[in-house]
């Protein structure tokens, strides 16, 4: 089972270019290794979902998926951002640390359990990160569009 953390903020009199915002979060994601799965871009909507896959990140990674949502217009925007985590489901993840640890004669039941609270705190944390590098973009373009006002003005 997967346990979703969303953060969402409304962000207003930004002056931010949306699509710039997106391609900088696109391109982090893909730098974490990050496949997308679907991306969708309309006028006023950018929307995409990403995530992890093969074995060892199943049974020992953090972050499952991303998706990710910033919909409006450069003043008045919002974005919305979610993270899946892996080991929401001890058992489940006991079961696959009995198969796993099994191979090589390990506790199963408590390495799953082991496994599910680090993955679930390793997913916050870099929930957390990642939103604060999200307001860190949009804060130097807000930055950068109002310098360009001024000086234009």
């Amino acid at each position: 089972m997967v346990k979703k953390l969303t953060k969402t903020q409304l962000f207003k009199g930004k002056a931010v270019n949306l699509e710039t915002l997106y391609r900088k979060i696109k391109r982090r994601l893909l730098e974490d290794d990050f496949r997308l799965t679907s991306e969708a871009q309309t006028e006023h909507v950018y929307h995409m979902r990403a995530e992890k896959t093969g074995v060892t990140e199943i049974i020992i990674g953090a972050v499952r998926d991303i998706e990710l949502i910033i919909a409006g217009e450069p003043d008045s925007f919002a974005v919305i951002f979610t993270v899946g985590a892996w080991g929401k489901n001890i058992v489940s993840s006991g079961s696959t640390g009995y198969i796993v640890t099994s191979l090589i004669a390990g506790p199963a039941a408590v390495y799953g359990g082991l496994a599910a609270t680090t993955s679930y705190i390793r997913a916050v944390a870099y929930e957390g990160d990642f939103w604060m590098e999200i307001e860190k973009y949009i804060d130097l373009q807000s930055k950068e569009s109002k310098r360009k006002e001024a000086a234009e003005g």
